[in-house]
């Protein structure tokens, strides 16, 4: 008995560390003018972006990079960038990193101020991105900005 109750634990941690599996329910702040977001509101029928990211991660830095680069592979889809960062410095940082990606009409910027991104979405580090279909449903993650092209071409497709 005591083996099986330590094996249904272990089952039950390793489950809680999954990725998310849709898009959870969430209340995050539009940083332009702090607006409340929550997960109901994120468009349905169309493919959603979701990255979390952080102003002093260099991985950070060349992911917002290679979406600001690519962004035209993203006008069909709703993007929304998440950080816990001042707005002061965020907008140091997409203004450096991101100009083309920020400029998107589809492009939405959010803070998380009340710390919920990490226990709803579950990501492992910085920078973390999540493609979820049209049906809410989770299509890739990665926390490597090396795989960007493999999340662009699974926008396009």
């Amino acid at each position: 008995m005591k083996q099986f109750f330590l094996w249904a634990m272990l089952a039950g941690v390793l489950q809680s560390n999954a990725q998310v599996r849709a898009i959870p329910d969430f209340s995050f702040k539009r940083m332009d003018n702090g607006a409340a977001i929550t997960g109901k509101q994120v468009p349905a029928g169309k493919k959603t972006l979701f990255v979390f990211f952080d102003t002093e991660c260099p991985h950070c830095m060349m992911a917002i990079t290679e979406f600001n680069e690519q962004h035209k592979q993203l006008d069909n889809i709703s993007i929304y960038l998440i950080t816990k960062d001042p707005k002061a410095e965020v907008m140091g940082f997409l203004n450096n990193f991101g100009p083309q990606l920020i400029a998107k009409k589809n492009c939405t910027l959010l803070s998380d101020t009340q710390n919920q991104f990490i226990g709803k979405f579950l990501p492992r580090k910085y920078p973390s991105i999540f493609l979820f279909a049209a049906n809410r449903q989770l299509l890739m993650y990665t926390d490597e900005e090396k795989e960007i092209p493999v999340i662009l071409n699974k926008i396009k497709s």
